[in-house]
């Protein structure tokens, strides 16, 4: 489940991000590159607000692709609290992905506060019938329950300003 709000670093997959991983948030300026426009079959805002009382308890995902590199944000509402992140995943086709780093607000998504680093996971992403899942059944299915919602162009414009988003989908798979 997830629902968006802040933004921040990006993974520190190899050893020069090692710095990142151990604690940076963002990284310096100059090492911002500008991407190509996101795109994928993963890119854009997905909500799931099934048995939800208002849309502030929505869980959301919002990502941008570039090539098979997925970032961008989750969030969800739990026990009266809104517990939100940062995610990285690797698409591997059309329809599958797998998420590598997470951090945000601890809770059942991460341990790790995204000031402190970043969590490895590997969780999967899936496309099924139009929805996205961030969940599979023990036989493999998939529980598809965040639907693709409009992303006014200002809001993606503002997620892919953001240097951690600019430097996480620039760096090279």
């Amino acid at each position: 489940m997830v629902v968006l709000l802040g933004l921040g670093g990006c993974t520190g997959l190899g050893a020069e991000q090692a710095g990142m991983e151990a604690g940076s948030s963002a990284p310096p300026e100059s090492r911002v590159v500008p991407v190509a426009p996101t795109v994928g079959p993963f890119a854009g805002k997905w909500e799931a607000c099934d048995g939800t009382n208002s849309p502030d308890e929505c869980s959301r995902y919002v990502l941008l692709q570039h090539d098979d590199r997925v970032c961008g944000t989750w969030s969800y509402f739990a026990s009266g609290k809104v517990y939100e992140g940062r995610i990285v995943a690797r698409a591997t086709s059309s329809v599958e992905a797998r998420r590598t780093h997470v951090c945000g607000r601890p809770g059942s998504e991460t341990q790790t506060e995204c000031d402190d680093g970043w969590q490895r996971i590997d969780k999967p992403l899936r496309l099924c019938d139009g929805k996205l899942a961030d969940l599979t059944r023990a036989d493999g299915t998939c529980v598809a329950d965040h639907q693709a919602v409009p992303m006014p162009d200002e809001e993606r414009y503002a997620v892919q300003a953001q240097p951690w988003i600019r430097e996480c989908l620039s760096r090279v798979p």
